[in-house]
């Protein structure tokens, strides 16, 4: 591991025990909606960020609605859940403490809603440990993405072999990798069906 100056921690099934909520609610959306909703609906939108989501369900499915409006009809009930029910996950508030000790930067950088982080890392007291919060609708890249921690690591001014992430899906942990970061993977029960490739292409792993 290189001289680590940057810690990126993804918020949804890394910091916070999140993903449970997150289950089927595009789904639920557009069931709302009155549409037969295909089986690869979860799997195809996994990875876009929020606004990429709104435009896709837009174009496959002919809503005429805003970008925006989707989203917020969308994550109505799951952004209750942020500011008063979802929890931390176990032995993250040490984790992040101790980055913050070893002086490195501390961010996060996630999918979802700026004040959707922002309100559950308060609640959960994780809040004060981070220096910035970045979301992929914000800086126009998907997780998928290598860019995406191409980009977080320039806003610091470091390589980004001096970036240690900690992320739990596997497609955010292949793009860090193949950004050149060193790479946390935390487990989530979301990804266990591809925990042994998550194993075999990240650094290090948490498992409970």
């Amino acid at each position: 591991m290189a001289d680590i100056k940057l810690a990126v921690f993804d918020m949804d099934g890394t910091l916070l025990d999140s993903m449970p909520y997150w289950e089927n609610v595009g789904r639920s959306y557009l069931e709302r909606k009155g549409i037969d909703v295909p089986d690869d609906l979860e799997e195809t939108i996994m990875a876009m960020t929020l606004t990429e989501s709104a435009m896709y369900m837009k174009e496959r499915f002919g809503i005429e609605e805003s970008a925006e409006k989707v989203i917020r009809d969308a994550l109505r009930n799951i952004t209750l859940a942020y500011q008063f029910e979802i929890p931390a996950k176990p032995g993250m508030k040490k984790l992040v403490k101790d980055e913050k000790d070893a002086g490195h930067e501390v961010v996060v950088f996630t999918s979802s809603e700026k004040n959707c982080a922002v309100a559950a890392l308060k609640r959960t007291g994780l809040y004060r440990f981070f220096d910035h919060i970045y979301t992929a609708d914000e800086i126009g890249i998907g997780k998928d993405d290598p860019e995406a921690f191409c980009f977080v690591c320039r806003k610091h001014g470091v390589d980004t072999q001096e970036a240690h992430c900690f992320e739990d899906a596997f497609y955010a942990i292949k793009a860090a990798k193949e950004a050149g970061c060193y790479v946390t993977a935390v487990y989530d029960a979301s990804m266990t069906d591809r925990w042994d490739a998550i194993t075999e292409l990240s650094d290090e792993q948490i498992k409970p």
